[in-house]
């Protein structure tokens, strides 16, 4: 095995590992109120609000940082997902095909 092949299949193991870690959060139930429910629904839903209030003003920048960061936990968790996706069942090359396929007959 070549030293990129082994960066790679540890990079892979790597997104397995993370994927299925975020499978058990979301499986989780005090992870579920507090963040899925919480954080990314009732808090960002308050935050979406609070932009509408003339006297809220002020704090714009302020809510809109929060909702950045919301946004953000939010695309990490989808960004883990493909990555874990990907690692699960990966896109194979014409010759990973023939080469795999090879050796099932």
């Amino acid at each position: 095995m070549s030293n990129q092949d082994e960066l790679m299949t540890q990079d892979q193991d790597h997104h397995i590992v993370l994927g299925e870690a975020l499978d058990r959060l979301r499986k989780n139930p005090d992870f579920q109120t507090v963040i899925l429910n919480g954080y990314l629904g009732q808090k960002a839903m308050a935050s979406v609000s609070l932009l509408a209030v003339p006297q809220e003003r002020e704090r714009r920048v302020n809510i809109m940082e929060d909702l950045i960061a919301g946004s953000n936990l939010g695309y990490w968790m989808m960004t883990v997902d493909q990555f874990h996706l990907g690692a699960k069942d990966p896109i194979l090359s014409d010759e990973e095909i023939a080469e795999r396929d090879g050796e099932l007959n």
